[in-house]
Parts: structure tokens; C-alpha cells; sequence
């Protein structure tokens, strides 16, 4: 009868781990590699389209927005017209119709499409504010001023146009602005790249995990070159440590696997977007 104390027994567990430990750590690796270069990839893709559906955001429509009052060069004070973008419209028909859902996000895309136009911008704000505050949306009303001081990374840019598209809100999906907005979604592969760009976001804090990998990798390699200079006990101890080990690391690796492919709630999207500004932030540490 074979024996785990057995020399060949032992030996076979030991080449056994060594074998396990190096291709889950090469797996590790190239995962994590793979992963970096698609977001790079996706990240440059989402940098160079953003300008493209900003333009979309500042259609002409022909309209003042709001007047405002500036100084002349004499400092006189004279009446300014603020042009109305298509998203502003868009915004304003929704106002109009009683709809207030996510009336905020749509708010912010306002901002987006004004971000070079500091003066009309705060302007702009203003009003939005008062909408929602008109709209019993007081607290979201409070979260514009900050959500619309930054501007917003192509990743986040993105997330919030997609979150709109996907919630099926009746101004929204059936305007010309966003069917145009999602046609253009379709043809540049906006989605695969915000996908992506995602899972990185989830797989990033995971990558600490390679040190324990890279343990095991290390110990099963030595345990298996140096077996013969340790007593049994010393080695059958060091072997289970590598198994144990071992069976982390397929735990880790089967983690990342399922937080690839996890659906996400429309709650965990919109809290997501909020955590990406610098203000909430610091407001939630």
C-alpha cells in the first residue's frame, strides 16, 4: 500500500505543484498583460471620440439659451446671447414634460457640451439648478455645481451617455440628438471599448494578488530543486503551505473571471460615475 510518506509519492506532488504553480502564474501574467494593453488601447480610443460626440452634444439649434450680462470695453454692461446646444434642448423638453428621472445625468452632459465656455457654463448651471430644484430634485440640484466644476475623463464622458441610452427615458431615446448619439455608439464600438476599459477598472486592484503567485511560483520551484536537503516533515509542511497556495491563487484567478462577466446594476452604474468625480471623493473618505 502507497503512503503519502512515501519518496515517490512525495516527489509526484511536489513536481505536480511546481507544474500547477508555473502555469497559473503564467496565466496571471498574461491576463493582467492582455487586460493592460486593451485598456490602453480602449482608453486612446475613447480620448480621440470624445471631441466627436461633444460636437454631436453642441448642435445648432438656432436659439438662445439664456442672455447674460457682460461689460464692454468701457465697462458698460450689455446683453449677451447664449447659444442653446441640442442637449440643452433636449433638457429643456424633458423639463417641460414633467420627466425628472435621471433629469441630473442629463444635466451633466449639459455641462459636458459647455465646458469650454466657462462664462455661458455658469450660466447654464444656474438654470439647470433651478429646474431641478422645480422639479423637487433639490439634493441633485446641490450635486451639479460640483459634478460640473471638472471635466470629465472620456471614460466617464462615456458611461453616462451609455447609462442614458440604456434607461430607455422617452425625450431621450426618442429625440434625433440620441438616436444620432447611437448610431454613432454602434459605428465606432463605443460599447467594446468602454467594456473594456471596465474590466480593467475591476481587475486593477486585484493585481496585488501576483505577489501571492509569485510566492508559490517561487516556492514550488525551490521545494522541488531542494527537496532532497529537507527532512519529511519539513517538506510535507512546505508542500501543503504550495497547495494551499495554490488553491488561492485558482480562487483569485476564478474572482476575476466572474467579475468579468458579472452584469452590474443600473444603482452600482450610477454610484460608479459618482465615485469618478474628484469632489465625491473626498466627500466619501
Amino acid at each position: 500500500m502507497v503512503t503519502l510518506s512515501e519518496p515517490s509519492m512525495i516527489f509526484s506532488l511536489t513536481l505536480a505543484a511546481c507544474y500547477m504553480m508555473t502555469l497559473l502564474f503564467l496565466f496571471l501574467i498574461s491576463i493582467i498583460g492582455i487586460t493592460i494593453y486593451k485598456n490602453n488601447k480602449a482608453t486612446l480610443e475613447l480620448s480621440m471620440l470624445k471631441p466627436i460626440f461633444i460636437k454631436l452634444l453642441q448642435g445648432k439649434t438656432g436659439e438662445v439659451a439664456a442672455v447674460m450680462k457682460v461689460s464692454n470695453p468701457v465697462g458698460d454692461l450689455m446683453d449677451m446671447d447664449v447659444p442653446m446646444y441640442e442637449i440643452e434642448k433636449v433638457r429643456r423638453e424633458m423639463v417641460q414634460s414633467g420627466e425628472h428621472e435621471h433629469l441630473l445625468w442629463l444635466s451633466v452632459l449639459v455641462c459636458a457640451a459647455y465646458q469650454d465656455d466657462a462664462g455661458y457654463k455658469e450660466e447654464i448651471v444656474d438654470l439647470m439648478k433651478k429646474d431641478l430644484k422645480s422639479q423637487g430634485l433639490s439634493e441633485d440640484a446641490e450635486k451639479l455645481t460640483p459634478l460640473c466644476k471638472h471635466t470629465f475623463s472620456p471614460y466617464t464622458f462615456f458611461r453616462i451617455v451609455r447609462f442614458l441610452l440604456d434607461k430607455n427615458i422617452p425625450h431621450v431615446g426618442s429625440g434625433s440628438l440620441f438616436k444620432e448619439i447611437g448610431k454613432y455608439f454602434k459605428n465606432y464600438n463605443v460599447t467594446k471599448a468602454l467594456t473594456v476599459t471596465g474590466k480593467f477598472k475591476v481587475i486593477l486592484p486585484m493585481i496585488k494578488y501576483i505577489v501571492l503567485a509569485a510566492t508559490a511560483f517561487v516556492m514550488s520551484w525551490l521545494l522541488f530543486l531542494f527537496s532532497y536537503l529537507l527532512p519529511e516533515g519539513v517538506l510535507l509542511l512546505v508542500l501543503l503551505n504550495v497547495i494551499t497556495t495554490v488553491a488561492a491563487t485558482l480562487f483569485v484567478l476564478w474572482n476575476i473571471m466572474q467579475k468579468q462577466v458579472n452584469p452590474r446594476s443600473y444603482g452600482e452604474i450610477e454610484a460608479d460615475i459618482i465615485s469618478d468625480i474628484p469632489d465625491f471623493k473626498i466627500r466619501a473618505t
